[in-house]
C-alpha cells in the first residue's frame, strides 16, 4: 500500500503539477550600457503550458525616456513527446517573445521600466532578467532594468551634424539630406607643413553608423531615394586604404548590398579577412574655432542625400554617431602627440511634409504643385463638320503631377457651343501629364476654340498659380453630299441617291433593313479565317514545345524541388539532434543553410557564401511579403547568435518548427506574387 501511495505521488510530481505551472515571464537586454544615441534590442518572453492568447500585448507606455520600435513578435511553440515504460505523455510549452529597439531621448542613468502584462487576469513579475547575455533570477528593481546612456565625449577633434535643405516642402518636391564630419587637422609634430588628411595616419577608420544608409526598405514609408542606397555608397567608396570612414557594417566579404557594391579592388581583401569598407566623399579645409578659441583648420566631409516624400506627415532622419581613436596634440607626451577615443553625435532631424492649402483654393485647381509650363493645341486646323479633331493638353516642368486630373471641357459652354467634346485619354508620369481629346466641331465657318486655363500650386512662391492658353481658330467647311456610288450594294440590288447627314446616324437614311446587308461572299474573310486557324494550331504545338522544354530544364526543376529538399534537410538535421548531445553551434549553423539552400534553389544560385541580408532580398525579390522576411531575418539573426553560446537546444529546437512553418507559407507567398515555383 506504501508503495502504490508513493506511485501516485510521484504521478503528481511529475506530470500533474507540471502541467498546472503559472505562466512566466522572462525580460532581457543585449547590454546595459551605451553612448547616447545609440540603440538597445530589450525582448519580453511569455511561457506557458497552455495556449497564450494571440491578442495579449505587453503594456510598454512607461518607456517615456525611450523612443520605441517594435519587431514581429515571435511565436515559438514547443511540442514535446515522452515515453516512460510504454506510457506516451505528451507536452506542450507555449512561448512568445516581443522584441522592441530602445533608442533613449537623454543620457544618464535609466530605467527600463517592469512591462505590463496580464495572462489570464494574472499580472505577471519577471522570473528572470537577462542582461548582456547573464541571466539575474534575482533583481533589486523588481524586474525592471537599469541603462547607463553615456554622453558624447567633450572634444573639438571631430564636429558631427545633420543638416537638410529644407524643413517643410511638399510632396515630390526633392529633399537633400546631408552628414557633415568636420575633422580636426593634424598636430604639427605630425603634419609638418604637408596639409595631410588627418584620416592617413589612422591605424582603423572611424565607424559611422547612419541610419539612412541602410537598406531602402527600412526607410520610413513615403519617403523614397532619388539613388539606390548601393550606388550612393559606391560613388563614395575610397580606393586607398585610411582616408575615409566605415559606414554601419559595410565589409569587404559582406553580401548585403549588391553585385555592384562589390565589384571595387577593396572586395578582394574579403578572400583574406573581413575589412571595412571606407567611404569618403572629397574633403574641404575650413576654419573654425576649436574649444580654446583659436582659429584651427578642419577637414569637412559631406555625405549628401536625396529623397523624394511621396506622402503627408512628419519624417524624421535618425541620429548619427561616430565612434574612432584620433591623433591629438599632448604637450605631456615625448612625441606631443596622443591618441584619443573619440564618441560623437548628431541629433536626428526632421522635416514637415504638407499638403496644399485649402484656404483660397479655386475650384479649377488641376492637382498640380511646382513649377510648369501650360500648352494647348488642336490638330487639324482645317475641318469639315464632324471630322475629328485632336485636342491636347499639356501640364509639364518641375514638381508632382502625380494626382492631376484632366479638365471638364464638356461643362464648359463656350467650347460645347461649337464643338462635341469626348473623354480623354491621359498620360500622366512624375513631371508632366497629357490630356487627348477627340472633338468634333458642329458648326461650320471659322470658329474660335477659346483659351483654357490651368491652376496649378507653386511651391517656391507657395501661392496658386494660373496659367492661360491661347485662342485657337480653326475653318470648319460644311459636309458635301455623296453622289457617286451606292452605299451598300448586291448582286441582285443596288441602292443609289443621296446620302444625307442625319443626326440619327447612317441607317436613319433607310427604310429597307435588306439594304444595309452586304450579300456577296467575301473571300478575304475566309482566306482570314483559314490563316487564324492555321495560326491556333501553330500556337497549340508551340505551347506544347515550350511545356516539354521548361520541364526538361534543370534549373526549373531545381527551383521546382526547393521547398521538396528544404524539407528533407531539416527532417535530417532534427532527427541527427535527437540522436546526439548538446551541439548548439552545428545544429544553429544547420538550420541556417536551411535557408540558404532552400533561397540558392529558388534564384539557381551558390548556398555557399550567402549572408542573412542576401536570403532576405531574394525573397523579397521573389515575391515574399515584407511582414514574411522580417520574420525570417529575426530567425536567422537568432541562429547567429547560437555561435556564440547564446541559446540552448530548447530554444533552437523551437526554431526548427518555426523553420518549418515558413516553409509552408513561402511558396504560396510566392505563387500569390505569380512566381510560380
Amino acid at each position: 500500500m506504501r508503495r502504490i501511495c508513493s506511485l501516485i505521488l510521484c504521478f503528481i510530481f511529475l506530470f500533474v503539477l507540471p502541467l498546472q505551472a503559472a505562466p512566466q515571464m522572462l525580460v532581457g537586454v543585449d547590454r546595459a550600457t551605451i553612448y547616447e544615441g545609440e540603440s538597445i534590442l530589450y525582448w519580453i518572453t511569455l511561457l506557458d503550458t497552455q495556449p497564450i492568447d494571440d491578442s495579449i500585448t505587453p503594456d510598454i507606455s512607461a518607456l517615456t525616456d525611450f523612443n520605441v520600435q517594435a519587431l514581429p513578435k515571435q511565436p515559438l511553440n514547443q511540442h514535446s513527446i515522452q515515453i516512460i515504460n510504454g506510457s506516451r505523455t505528451e507536452n506542450m510549452t507555449s512561448r512568445i517573445r516581443f522584441a522592441y529597439i530602445l533608442t533613449p531621448k537623454k543620457s544618464g542613468s535609466l530605467i527600463i521600466p517592469k512591462p505590463n502584462v496580464s495572462v489570464k487576469g494574472q499580472q505577471l513579475v519577471p522570473d528572470s532578467v537577462e542582461i548582456g547575455g547573464q541571466s539575474l533570477r534575482e533583481t533589486s528593481f523588481g524586474g525592471a532594468i537599469p541603462v547607463t546612456v553615456k554622453p558624447p565625449n567633450d572634444q573639438d577633434l571631430v564636429r558631427l551634424k545633420i543638416e537638410i535643405d529644407k524643413t517643410r516642402l511638399y510632396p515630390f518636391q526633392p529633399l537633400t539630406v546631408t552628414l557633415v564630419v568636420q575633422v580636426k587637422g593634424l598636430p604639427d609634430k605630425i603634419d609638418s607643413g604637408q596639409s595631410m588628411n588627418p584620416l592617413q595616419v589612422l591605424s582603423e577608420p572611424p565607424k559611422l553608423t547612419i541610419p539612412w544608409a541602410n537598406d531602402d526598405t527600412s526607410l520610413p514609408k513615403g519617403m523614397v531615394p532619388q539613388q539606390k542606397y548601393s550606388d550612393w555608397l559606391n560613388s563614395l567608396v575610397v580606393r586607398r586604404p585610411q582616408h575615409g570612414f566605415a559606414i554601419n557594417d559595410y565589409t569587404s566579404n559582406s553580401f548585403g548590398i549588391d553585385d555592384d557594391f562589390f565589384r571595387s579592388p577593396l572586395s578582394f581583401g574579403g578572400m583574406i579577412r573581413r575589412t571595412p569598407f571606407q567611404f569618403a566623399p572629397k574633403p574641404v579645409k575650413i576654419q573654425l574655432s576649436d574649444l580654446n578659441g583659436k582659429e584651427t583648420t578642419y577637414w569637412e566631409f559631406r555625405f549628401s542625400r536625396t529623397f523624394m516624400p511621396e506622402e503627408i506627415g512628419r519624417f524624421s532622419f535618425g541620429s548619427v554617431t561616430l565612434k574612432g581613436v584620433f591623433a591629438a596634440a599632448d604637450p605631456n607626451t615625448p612625441q606631443g602627440v596622443s591618441l584619443c577615443d573619440v564618441y560623437a553625435l548628431a541629433s536626428e532631424v526632421s522635416v514637415d511634409v504638407v499638403d496644399v492649402p485649402q484656404a483660397n483654393r479655386p475650384e479649377s485647381y488641376i492637382g498640380a504643385f511646382g513649377t510648369f509650363d501650360w500648352s494647348v493645341d488642336l490638330q487639324p486646323r482645317q475641318a469639315k463638320v464632324g471630322e475629328p479633331m485632336t485636342l491636347t493638353l499639356r501640364l509639364s516642368g518641375q514638381g508632382s503631377t502625380a494626382h492631376v486630373k484632366p479638365p471638364e471641357l464638356s461643362q464648359n459652354t463656350e467650347i460645347t457651343a461649337n464643338f462635341k467634346v469626348y473623354p480623354p485619354t491621359e498620360e500622366v508620369n512624375g513631371k508632366s501629364c497629357t490630356f487627348t481629346y477627340t472633338v468634333r466641331p458642329t458648326q461650320e465657318g471659322s470658329l474660335v476654340f477659346p483659351s483654357l486655363s490651368a491652376v496649378f500650386f507653386d511651391v517656391e512662391k507657395e501661392d496658386f498659380v494660373t496659367l492661360q492658353s491661347n485662342p485657337i481658330t480653326v475653318e470648319i467647311t460644311e459636309t458635301r453630299n455623296s453622289h457617286s456610288a451606292p452605299v451598300f450594294s448586291n448582286s441582285q440590288r443596288s441602292f443609289s441617291g443621296t446620302l444625307e447627314r442625319s443626326e440619327k446616324g447612317l441607317f436613319a437614311n433607310m427604310t429597307d433593313p435588306h439594304e444595309a446587308v452586304q450579300h456577296s461572299v467575301d473571300f478575304v474573310r475566309w482566306v482570314f479565317i483559314v490563316i487564324s486557324l492555321f495560326s491556333v494550331y501553330g500556337v497549340f504545338v508551340f505551347g506544347a514545345f515550350v511545356w516539354r522544354t521548361c520541364h526538361s530544364n534543370p534549373k526549373l526543376r531545381r527551383r521546382r524541388n526547393a521547398s521538396k529538399r528544404a524539407k528533407q534537410r531539416l527532417t535530417e538535421i532534427v532527427t541527427t539532434r535527437q540522436k546526439s548531445n548538446n551541439q548548439t553551434v552545428l545544429f544553429g549553423n544547420e538550420l541556417q543553410n536551411v535557408f540558404f539552400g532552400y533561397v540558392a534553389d529558388l534564384t539557381d544560385g551558390a548556398e555557399q557564401g550567402m549572408t542573412t541580408k542576401d536570403a532576405c532580398i531574394k525573397l523579397l525579390e521573389l515575391g515574399a511579403t515584407e511582414q514574411t522576411v522580417r520574420e525570417i531575418r529575426g530567425v536567422l539573426e537568432t541562429l547567429d547568435a547560437a555561435r556564440y553560446g547564446g541559446f540552448d537546444l530548447k530554444t533552437l529546437d523551437e526554431l526548427a518548427e518555426e523553420t518549418n512553418l515558413f516553409l509552408n507559407r513561402i511558396p504560396k507567398e510566392l505563387i500569390s506574387s505569380g512566381n510560380f515555383l
